[in-house]
């Protein structure tokens, strides 16, 4: 077990971190003789993680992965962990492959994967957090054994996260039960690294798992999740629910677009009707839309609308920006928000979008919409697509449907 060194290297090692000099504090922890001098400095930096992290170079994370790999002190380890772990989570992913490419060259005479039971086992929670990495890639009965414990009798909330993280990957029915549990917490006195932002990554985690694990047993949590008092949490759930089961989860989606008391449940409520739509198999994707409709009626409210406008302006996903602009004009908004959406929607690089869009703005308000055309036709090229398709909108607007052919 590595000792605290000197006061006087401690204080050349604070000296250092408060000059930024922390390629120094690197060279102690990688070369250094003496494990009290490599652990020391190990943990100044880790002390100092907030500057390092803004003059982290890749040569010296490169240092410090290879420090984790090499040193012989598991001590030491996990101070360098923390550091890695406080700038970049997926840091350990990289150390795990490092591993895997070769499994005989660990720091000490356990190879892997039989190395990962041994940090599993230590003290320190960042070599458990190396160790649950390590479960969820391997996938072999005895590692998911050891997921499912870690979830069930681990103290350290990081750890936990990840452990549920990597079981929805690797899981079956029997994780369905412990992660559940984590649905809920929401006293940070129980655990170790647990704040209010690991708290809601953690319940944000066990929402995802579930939907990865699929069965019946998960969809019955987040449908109860989705109807508490936990506005967080049933807003999350409403984002993920459409993923498992398109068709049950419509009804109580649209329920909660129509929740007032909270913004943040409105939008995740529409974001996970879009999901359902995405997510039906294509022959019963038609059904899934036309009750979604059935459900919310035409008279929405226009903050539910707009909710719908964002989707389509700043989804990263074109389906999903497609079925948000096919929504918008089944509902037949008249928010300026849904125009401005749907004219820039004309610009997207997407023909499918583009179409959707140009459809959709048809049946809104016509004197809105013409309000907002003008603008937009002087805003695009005269030879773009948009301001072709804009131009039709416009002779619609003023001649009938009959004169417009979406994408000529």
């Amino acid at each position: 077990m590595a000792q605290e060194p000197s006061s006087e290297m401690f204080d050349h090692f604070y000296s250092l971190s408060s000059r930024g000099a922390y390629g120094e504090l690197i060279r102690y922890i990688r070369d250094h003789d003496d494990e009290d001098v490599r652990y020391g400095a190990a943990g100044v930096l880790s002390e100092s993680v907030s500057g390092f992290a803004e003059q982290m170079t890749p040569p010296a994370r490169k240092a410090l992965v290879d420090a984790v790999l090499n040193d012989p002190s598991d001590a030491v380890r996990a101070n360098v962990v923390k550091t890695l772990l406080a700038i970049d989570e997926s840091i350990a992913d990289n150390i795990i492959t490092r591993l895997e490419m070769a499994p005989d060259s660990t720091p000490t005479d356990t190879p892997y994967p039989l190395i990962l039971t041994k940090w599993h086992e230590r003290q320190w929670p960042e070599l458990r957090f190396l160790a649950v990495v390590g479960f969820g890639r391997v996938g072999s009965h005895t590692m998911i054994e050891k997921l499912r414990t870690t979830i069930q009798r681990e103290t350290d909330l990081r750890v936990i996260r990840r452990a549920i993280e990597a079981s929805g990957t690797v899981g079956d029915e029997t994780f369905v039960t412990p992660i559940k549990n984590y649905l809920r917490i929401d006293d940070e006195s129980m655990y170790q690294s647990a704040d209010a932002e690991e708290i809601r990554r953690t319940k944000q985690a066990a929402v995802e798992a579930l939907v990865k694990l699929g069965t019946n047993g998960a969809y019955e949590a987040l449908h109860t999740a989705s109807r508490g008092t936990d506005a967080e949490l049933k807003a999350c759930a409403l984002s993920e629910i459409g993923r498992l089961a398109p068709d049950e989860a419509v009804d109580l989606i649209v329920d909660e677009l129509h929740n007032d008391d909270d913004d943040a449940v409105r939008e995740e409520a529409a974001e996970g009707l879009i999901t359902t739509f995405t997510e039906s198999d294509f022959e019963d994707g038609h059904t899934v839309r036309e009750q979604a409709l059935a459900e919310m009626d035409d008279d929405v409210d226009d903050a539910v609308s707009d909710e719908f406008a964002s989707i389509v302006d700043e989804s990263p996903r074109k389906p999903e920006q497609r079925n948000a602009a096919w929504v918008l004009g089944q509902l037949e908004s008249d928010t300026e928000d849904t125009v401005e959406s749907l004219l820039a929607a004309l610009d997207d690089d997407d023909d499918y979008l583009r179409i959707i869009a140009a459809a959709g703005l048809t049946t809104l308000d016509s004197s809105l919409v013409e309000e907002k055309l003008e603008a937009f036709l002087e805003s695009v090229d005269e030879e773009s697509m948009a301001h072709n398709l804009a131009s039709s909108i416009r002779s619609n607007l003023q001649d009938g449907p009959e004169k417009v052919i979406w994408g000529s």
